[in-house]
């Protein structure tokens, strides 16, 4: 087993404090989808979830111990990209259904559920073809030319995604600005989030892209980047799509108080 033998002290950490995060977020975020079962909030509490799920087996311990209790190698990396793709789906349908006309939601949903799936079925045959004892899908493989496959299908997914959520994320900020401060806010602090994430894809996909052209930088850079990009992304998203979720909340009860 050798899922943590490229991994950084950080990795636990940034990982450990986010799976914790999580928890607590997306049990909030389960008690407002009761409440108030849209769209958008069932999104918004799936995405969390799967993304909790997800970090969790990104942390090293964790992902040492599925692969000895499974046997099978690299089994919780597959697991936490999974994750990942269903996170940044989720992320789509929730600010698609926010952001969107009525009209546009149901193609809208369709389109980037058959994306998520498509590039699930392409990532799935790359790592059975990559997968061994004595590889990682990490991008200290990158020699690994179906292994580099592997990581840049779901890098890519994950920028494109990124890029789509800064750009509806700011709009959202811009147009709850000043009215809905509380919201605005949020989705200001998503669309940064979006950014870490495009910083994430690219320290990660650019180093893959130019250990193919022959020119990589620093492994030791990109290993240390890349975590804490991960984090800084995952917290601010946690922290900036609750926040216009709860700011709902809160107008409803200063109305009821307000009409008492």
């Amino acid at each position: 087993m050798n899922s943590t033998s490229s991994s950084t002290p950080l990795d636990g950490l940034i990982f450990g404090v986010c799976a914790v995060l999580g928890v607590v977020v997306t049990a909030a975020c389960l008690y407002r989808a009761r409440t108030s079962p849209t769209v958008a909030n069932r999104c918004i509490t799936y995405a969390f979830g799967i993304c909790t799920f997800g970090v969790v087996f990104a942390i090293p311990t964790v992902a040492a111990w599925a692969e000895e209790l499974t046997g099978v190698d690299n089994v919780a990396k597959l697991v936490a990209h999974i994750c990942a793709i269903l996170w940044c789906a989720s992320l789509q349908l929730t600010m698609v259904d926010i952001a969107y006309d009525p009209e546009y939601l149901r193609t809208a949903i369709y389109q980037r559920a058959a994306v998520a799936f498509v590039v699930l079925l392409a990532m799935v045959p790359l790592w059975l073809k990559a997968n061994a004892a004595d590889v990682e899908f990490t991008t200290a493989f990158a020699a690994n030319v179906p292994v580099r496959t592997y990581l840049l299908v779901y890098l890519g997914y994950v920028f494109l995604t990124c890029c789509e959520l800064a750009f509806m994320c700011g709009k959202s900020a811009t147009l709850n600005w000043p009215e809905r401060t509380l919201s605005s806010f949020g989705y200001g602090s998503s669309a940064a989030a979006a950014v870490a994430g495009i910083g994430y894809t690219a320290s990660k996909g650019g180093y893959l892209l130019a250990y193919s052209a022959g020119t990589p930088w620093s492994l030791r850079l990109e290993e240390r980047l890349s975590p804490a990009l991960s984090g800084i992304a995952i917290v601010l998203l946690f922290i900036g799509l609750t926040l216009p979720v709860f700011g709902t909340a809160f107008r409803t009860v200063r109305r009821r108080l307000a009409r008492a």
